[in-house]
């Protein structure tokens, strides 16, 4: 499982970090401080807290194998 990161400049916005699996995007983190640190490690296998219900159910799917759209 390949975990790669990209920072993406939104229309009239600040800048976005969109995580991929395998190039497929995850999810979308507002910056690069402790939640985008949380996400990575929690994808690596590392037992961490994510605070946001939605994000963790797509994390554990894509940990599982689960087909996410």
């Amino acid at each position: 499982m390949t975990i790669t990161t990209y920072r993406v400049k939104q229309y009239n916005s600040t800048c976005k970090t969109v995580v991929c699996v395998n190039n497929k995007p995850i999810c979308i983190v507002s910056g690069n401080g402790k939640t985008l640190s949380n996400i990575v490690s929690y994808l690596s296998g590392y037992k961490t807290e994510i605070a946001d219900g939605q994000v963790k159910k797509v994390l554990d799917a894509v940990l599982r194998g689960d087909k996410v759209e």
